[in-house]
């Protein structure tokens, strides 16, 4: 699961190739130049001279203000980028492959960049210390949309390794201080908002997101939807998008919620379940009173629409993979992990046969050219040698070499089938290694609590229920006696 980020940097750049290079950080042999050798003092020579040639400044600068307007004048004498990797995702030297094809492909053919891999962290992780012109003078710029490519690529490169990724990164919703200040003393306009799309997701008329939408607009809201949605309050404002409003207010919560209306599982419901799925759906009926039910301060757990939400598809996926106890949940994490290391074995296997049959393509000719020589001299016999194996399989003739290619044409078809069945193991292990983490992590936390409670209502549920059916046993032992007494 690499992750991308970028730092500018606007002086010391000398500093920051010594510190990218650092051997108490990295080893030797995890450190690669591209368009520069890769010792620090050489490569900081090659990007000095490529920077002052084409910005017309100098590339040393000791220092710079803080400022950011200051800054904003300031060329940039570095561009630092890292990635990032779980702890055991992978192995230097893999990460450090990794980083090196993700320069090659994110930067110019001719941009400078120096690469080293870091492994004195807990998580492995890549330095790139980027030249903002390249040998031709092209202009590096840095910004939103280089970001995203640079991690689109990242994300490629890391599937084809048999690596996670983040397919769908979470959005923020916490409130700056000045805003949870302003809510605090009820003058918020989006406090507002917020309570007019709580009362609009009650209203009976109100059964999915466009109706609500709709009801907001005959409140005077201007609203537009497309992948999110914006919500303008009034002219002189600009529109919010819905999920910038906090918990809740997400598309997929909105959708979540009006389903629900803000009533809890029943109970009944629960009960349907067996095993894990039966606790786990009693814990999200727990937390789904707590958080329709019980105002804010008197809450034992501080539960969220995105909490019950991630939980019901947590529910969801315990059904339909038929998980009803932990040594099932267990068994289908290591499922997923054998998959995915069978598969990265099949390929690798696959690789490997595509090179041996390349060789073979390749050597044939030169095979049959020593084989057909007349007169056959000593000196052939010692270079035909060299071509033995291509005797043991049998190749005779440049129609073998035809054959050669339809099988490596094949291979190479099965190689990119091979890389499809690997992003689809890499998501499967991601799904449920995600699931995992979250039960594990929930039932650590006060959910054995939230159980104990579920039990407890069951128990008082059952004993009043008990105690409805010896009182009606008893009226009907009392209406016997009356009726034996009228006779």
């Amino acid at each position: 699961m690499p992750i991308i980020k970028h730092i500018p940097i606007y002086a010391a750049p000398k500093r920051m190739l010594a510190y990218v290079t650092n051997e108490e950080k990295t080893e030797h042999t995890l450190v690669t130049g591209l368009n520069c050798v890769k010792k620090f003092e050489d490569a900081y020579a090659d990007m000095e001279f490529i920077f002052e040639t084409y910005s017309g400044e100098r590339f040393f600068k000791k220092s710079i203000k803080s400022d950011t307007a200051e800054r904003e004048k300031q060329k940039i004498r570095l561009h630092h980028y890292i990635q990032s990797f779980k702890p055991g995702e992978v192995t230097p030297d893999e990460a450090h492959q990794i980083g090196v094809e993700w320069a090659e492909r994110a930067f110019w053919k001719k941009a400078v960049v120096l690469c080293a891999t870091h492994t004195d962290r807990g998580h492995i992780h890549n330095h790139f210390a980027v030249c903002p012109y390249d040998m031709d003078g092209k202009h590096w710029h840095a910004n939103k949309e280089s970001l995203r490519r640079c991690k689109a690529i990242s994300d490629e490169i890391a599937l084809a390794h048999g690596l996670e990724i983040i397919e769908h990164p979470k959005k923020s919703y916490n409130h700056k201080y000045g805003e949870y200040k302003m809510r605090k003393e009820r003058k918020s306009w989006k406090q507002k908002l917020c309570d007019d799309i709580d009362d609009a997701i009650m209203k009976e008329s109100v059964g999915s997101v466009d109706d609500l939408l709709k009801e907001l607009q005959k409140q005077g809201y201007g609203i537009r939807r497309g992948k999110y949605i914006s919500i303008k309050v009034r002219q002189s404002r600009k529109p919010i998008r819905s999920y910038r409003l906090g918990d809740g207010y997400a598309l997929e919560h909105l959708q979540f919620r009006i389903e629900h209306k803000n009533m809890e599982m029943p109970l009944s419901e629960a009960l349907k379940y067996s095993g894990i799925q039966r606790e786990y759906a009693l814990c999200i009926r727990q937390i789904q009173i707590q958080l329709y039910r019980r105002p804010e301060p008197d809450r034992l757990h501080f539960a969220t629409f995105r909490e019950v939400e991630r939980s019901s598809r947590l529910l969801f996926y315990l059904q339909e993979h038929r998980i009803h106890s932990v040594e099932d949940f267990q068994k289908a994490v290591s499922a997923a992990d054998e998959k995915l290391s069978e598969l990265k074995a099949e390929k690798a296997e696959l690789i490997q046969k595509i090179a041996e049959e390349e060789k073979i393509i390749g050597d044939i000719p030169k095979y049959l050219e020593i084989l057909g020589r007349r007169p056959f001299l000593p000196k052939d016999a010692v270079e035909l040698a060299q071509y033995n194996y291509l005797k043991d399989a049998g190749i005779t003739s440049l129609e073998d070499s035809e054959k050669h290619r339809l099988m490596l044409a094949d291979m190479k078809s099965r190689l990119k089938d091979a890389d499809g069945k690997i992003r689809e193991a890499v998501c499967e292990k991601k799904t449920v290694y995600d699931f995992y983490a979250l039960y594990e992590n929930q039932m650590k936390s006060d959910y054995q609590v939230l159980l104990e409670q579920a039990r407890a209502e069951m128990e008082k549920r059952q004993k009043a229920e008990k105690e409805r059916s010896d009182l009606r046993a008893e009226n009907k032992m009392q209406d016997r006696g009356r009726a034996g007494f009228s006779r």
